[in-house]
């Protein structure tokens, strides 16, 4: 999925954001409901193997399992992965060139014996993204408004770009997922509950909001 800069200024009114690309290493799909993986249940190929593998099968350059590990000048134009968190069996790690910013996000999700590139989400150091992981949204889940600011999440009628639009939800706005997603220009769309359609892109689970405070629907 690659939301494009005028989707980003007509969804929340004014800036633009980096591409976000989902690509699959594998099979599965699914969001991050279901039991935490355990020592028993975990996969046993190391996450870090399946990024190794997109960096040298899609990037075409070497890789370093843990940027804390690259050393000058051995490892200098390669990729590096660093963990970012875990979230119920899901992993996200930042990718980018050693000695550098990081400049994909990933999800990797279990699928047997190995993993699955869940979501990828590239990124750009002079376009920061919204705050936290965007980890996959469910129908029935809390969420909150982040990363709109100076502006906000636009709401409409359906769908999108070119729905009417009914509302422009603040930051830390808590809204509840009721339908979607929908992809449409570009953009996955979610129903909120009492409001109506907004881009996933700036929606979060609470506690990777950031220093956003959720304010209750009214």
């Amino acid at each position: 999925m690659r939301l494009h800069a005028l989707a980003r200024y007509i969804t929340i009114g004014g800036c633009c954001t980096a591409a976000a690309l989902g690509m699959a290493c594998g099979s599965g799909g699914g969001g991050p409901s279901g039991a935490t993986a355990t020592a028993s249940n975990a996969p046993s190929t190391p996450p870090e193997e399946v990024l190794r593998l997109y960096v040298e099968r899609r990037l075409f350059t070497g890789f370093v399992a843990d940027c804390d590990d690259a050393q000058r000048p051995d490892d200098v134009g390669k990729q590096c992965a660093r963990r970012l968190a875990e979230r119920n069996g899901l992993l996200a790690y930042q990718l980018g060139p050693t000695f550098s910013e990081y400049t994909r996000l990933i999800i990797l999700k279990p699928a047997g014996d190995t993993w699955t590139i869940e979501h990828l989400e590239e990124r750009d150091a002079n376009e920061p993204p919204p705050p936290g992981v965007p980890w996959p949204i469910e129908a029935g889940a809390t969420l909150v408004v982040a990363g709109t600011e100076p502006q906000c999440l636009r709401v409409r009628a359906s769908a999108g770009l070119q729905a009417p639009e009914l509302a422009c939800l603040d930051d830390g706005t808590a809204v509840s997922i009721v339908g979607g997603p929908i992809e449409i220009d570009d953009i996955d769309w979610w129903q909120l509950e009492g409001y109506g359609w907004a881009a996933g892109t700036y929606l979060r689970y609470p506690d990777e909001a950031g220093a956003a405070t959720p304010t209750p629907q009214e």
